[in-house]
């Protein structure tokens, strides 16, 4: 998906006539992005059950889903680990 958006973004660049490169980011990276999100995700649905506001739930969902998002990308990488 990375690849994809880097070159979506390279042909815009082409056509607005702007040199803008993004950050192509390694397996390890990708996998420590994953780990972090998914404990930042966690904790803030379990604030989201002990506590009243239940949109720190709703918010620990989503960085749990980017967590597997992020472990799917990282495992299509094949560059160095």
């Amino acid at each position: 998906m990375v690849k994809e958006v880097n070159h979506a973004c390279e042909k815009l660049n082409e056509k607005l006539g702007v040199s803008v490169s993004l950050p192509n980011p390694k397996k390890k990276t990708l996998k420590a992005a994953s780990v972090c999100n998914f404990a930042v995700g966690a904790g803030l649905v379990a604030a989201g059950i002990v506590l009243p506001s239940k949109w720190c739930a709703v918010l620990g969902g989503l960085g749990i889903i980017s967590s597997v998002v992020l472990r799917h990308e990282s495992g299509g990488r094949k560059d160095e680990q």
